[in-house]
């Protein structure tokens, strides 16, 4: 049950693309500067897979971590070279799409499993409390950016389901969770 490197890649690239747009965008620090620092330590979060992770047996990490870290320049200056002010919005119509498919293949696993593994409802809490709170400090600072509030209102309803299936799954998890422990005693 530990962290998917896949997963992870796709939010750097989600947090990646919020704080990136903002800042080409020339929107107030005040109104994305968590969204880079999550995006920073999102990326930290990368190194210490690749540091921690188990080795990929077909092609070895080095191989994994050369094409990420290519792929990740690429973005950069795709980012900051080729797109415009014009184009740019780009960069925010992926985002639900990435959470979509994140968040998405995650509430898709809890109801096939009827658990929901080691996820937190204090986290999933204030990450849907985030989104809420996003969502004003938006509009209040850079107005009704259609790209950033649609990406905040797919964050804010896939949010509710995790946090709704936490709710309800609790006891099935608590026995999951308790069985793994049982197991690790024997």
């Amino acid at each position: 049950m530990g962290l998917s490197p896949t997963s992870t890649y796709g939010e750097v690239i989600m947090y990646s693309n919020a704080a990136f747009y903002n800042l080409r965008r020339g929107n107030p620090f005040t109104a994305y500067g968590e969204t880079f620092m999550v995006m920073v330590q999102t990326v930290v979060v990368v190194f210490l897979i690749w540091r921690y992770g188990e080795e990929d047996k077909k092609g070895g990490r080095t191989n994994n971590v050369g094409v990420v870290c290519g792929a990740y320049l690429v973005y950069l200056f795709v980012v900051f070279y080729v797109l415009t002010q014009d184009t740019i919005y780009i960069l925010m119509v992926y985002n639900p799409i990435v959470l979509l498919t994140s968040r998405g293949s995650q509430i898709l696993a809890n109801h096939q499993q009827k658990q929901t593994g080691a996820q937190s409802l204090a986290t999933t809490g204030m990450n849907l409390t985030g989104s809420l709170i996003r969502t004003v400090t938006t509009i209040k600072e850079v107005g009704w950016d259609f790209h950033i509030l649609r990406s905040y209102g797919v964050s804010i309803t896939l949010n509710m389901i995790l946090f709704t299936q936490i709710v309800m799954y609790r006891e099935n998890t608590k026995r999951m969770l308790d069985d793994i422990k049982q197991k690790k005693k024997e």
